[in-house]
């Protein structure tokens, strides 16, 4: 008899993850014949290989595997049993990966994070922190765009540490012994842990650029930040009734008054969300995280300083403009409607169903 059975496992942290409790329950089993006798005698299976498929059904409901740095949440495996009667059984298990698969475009729309962080410090510093998404995938890489303007003389800036935290916020039923004890009804631990940090001088930053004297007045850089591409150093993001991790780079800058000596710091946090998706999970089941490179530009945005340009002025703008006693007026709107009336086109708001522009006219006055 060839059995298949699939079997969660659950870990419930109590007491700041000093102590853990592990819960094992069997989420689907089937099980198939292999051969049989009628007189319930032994018998040998021809030696070669042989394949018994099965098929296992997934819930959208069901949650998803949560591992990360030092904790598994909650995991799934599956277990093969081969039963012979007169000598041992066979059983071989396979650890296995369940994930919803997010529509970032849809939870982008409904998402109120701001990617953007701009605002002015208490030591005159304006400054605004930026990333392109709020919705990043697993063991990715994008960019941070940090830039400063300080509006007083005598700024130096130091250095820019750049980190990404994150917040597990864990709730499990009290035991019996915890309600009596303390009238609770439920147990809530948190935990906060960093999966990437990185520091940059922001001074050889600028020279690498080569642009540093133009930047005298005004920082502008890109940091990248790679998040771990491993399933045990961080997890995906998530909101349970039990569970619940987040996420949110951290940017601290440095900066000196150099008259002074006075140390100048600038704190910052951005939200986002850590998502798996089939892009990012090969199927020998490594990371393969994807590097958003750049910024998607807005094409609606003005141009940078020192690129504008002025709009073109058409050649009979003078002589039209030197017309004596002549304004431009827009035409009666109820001529306009009884002639779109006659036309058998009824104008709605100033504008007829023929979508034709209002019409002007010149008249003196």
């Amino acid at each position: 008899m060839f059995n298949q059975s699939w079997e969660t496992y659950d870990l419930n942290p109590r007491d700041e993850f000093l102590m853990q409790n592990g819960r094992e329950y069997i989420t689907s089993i089937s099980g198939q014949p292999i051969g049989s006798s009628k007189k319930l005698n032994s018998f040998q299976l021809t030696a070669g290989d042989y394949q018994f498929p099965f098929s296992i059904p997934l819930s959208g409901q069901m949650l998803e595997t949560i591992t990360g740095l030092q904790h598994s949440y909650h995991t799934y495996h599956i277990q093969a049993i081969i039963e012979r009667r007169f000598r041992g059984n066979s059983i071989i298990s396979r650890d296995l990966r369940i994930y919803q698969s997010p529509d970032p475009w849809a939870d982008h729309q409904i998402s109120f994070i701001s990617t953007t962080i701009e605002r002015q410090s208490d030591h005159e510093i304006q400054y605004c922190i930026t990333i392109p998404d709020s919705n990043i995938p697993f063991g990715s890489k994008f960019p941070v765009k940090c830039f400063f303007s300080p509006l007083t003389k005598n700024l130096k800036p130091n250095t820019i540490t750049l980190s990404v935290l994150e917040k597990h916020n864990i709730r499990v039923d009290a035991t019996a012994a915890e309600s009596a004890m303390h009238n609770i009804l439920t147990v809530t631990t948190s935990r906060n842990s960093t999966i990437f940090e990185s520091e940059h001088n922001i001074a050889e930053a600028l020279a690498a650029d080569g642009d540093e004297e133009s930047r005298a007045a005004e920082w502008s850089l890109d940091f990248p930040v790679q998040l771990p591409a491993d399933f045990d150093l961080a997890s995906q993001s998530i909101s349970t009734r039990v569970i619940k991790i987040s996420h949110e780079l951290a940017m601290k800058a440095h900066f000196e008054n150099t008259e002074t000596g006075t140390p100048i710091i600038i704190d910052e946090t951005i939200p986002f969300s850590i998502y798996m998706t089939p892009a990012v999970i090969g199927d020998n089941g490594a990371i393969h995280g994807q590097d958003m490179e750049c910024f998607q530009e807005n094409e609606n945005a003005p141009p940078a300083y020192g690129q504008h340009k002025c709009d073109a002025i058409p050649p009979d703008w003078e002589e039209s403009r030197q017309l004596s006693g002549e304004t431009l007026q827009m035409e009666d709107q109820q001529e306009l409607y009884q002639r779109g009336a006659a036309d058998g086109c009824i104008p709605i708001a100033g504008v007829s169903l023929e979508s034709q522009p209002p019409a002007y006219q010149f008249c003196s006055t």
